[in-house]
């Protein structure tokens, strides 16, 4: 029988598929027809079975999925630095929502062209975001060739951005309309946060995204302040305003979730909701360490986020899976809290269910073909005995040496192929005085 035609063959030292089984494969192969992953396995059952005129040799490497970041603000890479060591609230009030009030979409694409090409570069395939003017986000995202679920972000009206609940609602139907028939981006209803809505816009938002059928996700829980905040304004906790308003769903996406109770976490367990851990935003901004393992022990699906660039300061997913993983060990002073098989489910398999995608995070045939490689020439990373745990524990995002999206190479071996880095990081360099500025009229 005559080998069969695909795309692209990729070889690799190992391949960390991410399967039911968690399969690790040595010498392994992957061939590509279009968008798809076709087959995978040995280099020999691969060459045996396939033929291309294209093919990918990434040598001593691991190659694996490409990591999902279920939490991010991708234009805030642009205020990357402008406001470090601060609690949350002076962060945002002081800071952060100055700025963003002086904001357009020039700025925002920029910012989002940015922080697609930093993800690119850094192993990341797949990303939800939350911010402002998201229909040049989608832009950036559709040139760039990554995947992204978009969410039109609002606050309690009137805003520097929405005078009325009409206009924003008007805005987020147009953004879901724009990108229905998109290959790689779908959309999201996305309130801010409990303190900075009111319910009856939290109830109708969820409404809107039960009308759409889309993702509704939400900052809830971040900190002990916000919680007094909210207590404050409602005489509820976050959650509570959350539940006691039908809004914890499956449809429902919470990020952060530092300052919940026993009971909270039974709530959203039942209510099949899922949960975005960020855990070095949260230790940045002082806001408390989630209590993750506690999270996964009680059946919720719990993905794996950066936050935005402007309180993280990066979107490197290796430094995510890494923190998540130490933190809980030191906490709970048991060092099999978070082992690094789970670390690396959080930032692939889990991040996939939690952006409503079923067709990636797992390299197995008919799914999405996106795929990563990471050198393990490096000497960090020498010797080699177990290469999930160099994964989690030793690479890093500078480690990464070729990024597929749907099939299409995006970055190899310090190359972007989709992005203008050089115009990109000149234009984003004039982003400083602008954001000062912003601050001085403050």
């Amino acid at each position: 029988m005559s080998p069969q035609k695909c795309d692209l063959i990729i070889y690799g030292s190992n391949i960390l598929t991410q399967d039911e089984n968690r399969s690790i494969l040595t010498d392994g192969a992957i061939a590509v027809t279009g968008k798809i992953i076709a087959d995978v396995g040995t280099k020999a059952d691969i060459d045996l079975k396939w033929n291309s005129s294209k093919t990918l040799d990434v040598g001593n490497s691991i190659i694996m999925p490409g990591m999902i970041n279920s939490h991010t603000h991708v234009p805030m890479t642009l205020m990357r630095g402008v406001a470090d060591d601060l609690p949350l609230l002076t962060w945002l009030h002081e800071y952060i929502f100055p700025i963003e009030a002086g904001l357009n979409k020039e700025l925002v694409e920029l910012g989002a062209l940015l922080g697609c090409a930093e993800m690119i570069a850094g192993g990341t395939t797949a990303f939800l975001d939350g911010y402002m003017f998201e229909d040049v986000v989608g832009k950036a995202v559709d040139e760039s060739g990554i995947k992204a679920v978009l969410g039109e972000g609002f606050f309690e009206f009137p805003s520097p951005f929405f005078k009325t609940a009409k206009q924003a609602w008007e805005t987020i139907e147009g953004l879901h309309e724009r990108f229905l028939l998109h290959d790689r981006i779908t959309t999201s209803i996305t309130p801010h946060a409990v303190f900075t809505t009111t319910p009856d816009q939290l109830i109708e938002s969820m409404e809107l995204a039960e009308k759409l059928d889309v993702l509704w996700q939400i900052h809830c829980a971040e900190s002990v302040a916000e919680t007094e905040l909210t207590s404050k304004k409602f005489d509820k906790r976050p959650l509570e305003v959350l539940c006691d308003n039908g809004l914890l769903t499956p449809r429902t996406r919470i990020h952060h979730c530092v300052d919940v109770t026993e009971q909270e976490i039974k709530q959203i367990s039942a209510s099949g909701a899922m949960i975005s851990h960020n855990p070095q935003s949260n230790l940045k901004l002082g806001s408390g360490i989630c209590p993750l393992t506690k999270l996964l022990s009680s059946g919720i699906t719990v993905g794996l986020g950066t936050d935005g660039a402007a309180s993280n300061n990066d979107l490197n997913m290796f430094e995510e899976m890494r923190t998540a993983s130490l933190l809980q060990k030191g906490i709970l002073q048991d060092p099999t809290a978070i082992p690094a098989q789970t670390a690396l489910d959080l930032a692939t398999v889990n991040g996939a269910k939690f952006l409503g995608l079923t067709d990636t995070g797992i390299i197995k045939a008919g799914m999405r073909a996106d795929i990563i490689a990471i050198d393990m020439d490096k000497l960090h990373l020498k010797p080699v005995y177990n290469p999930l745990s160099h994964i989690v524990y030793s690479a890093g995002a500078q480690d990464v040496n070729l990024t597929i999206c749907d099939g299409k190479v995006l970055y190899q071996n310090g190359k972007h192929f989709t992005c203008d880095v050089e115009t990109i990081s000149h234009e984003a360099e004039k982003a400083v005085k602008w954001a000062l500025s912003r601050l001085k009229k403050h």
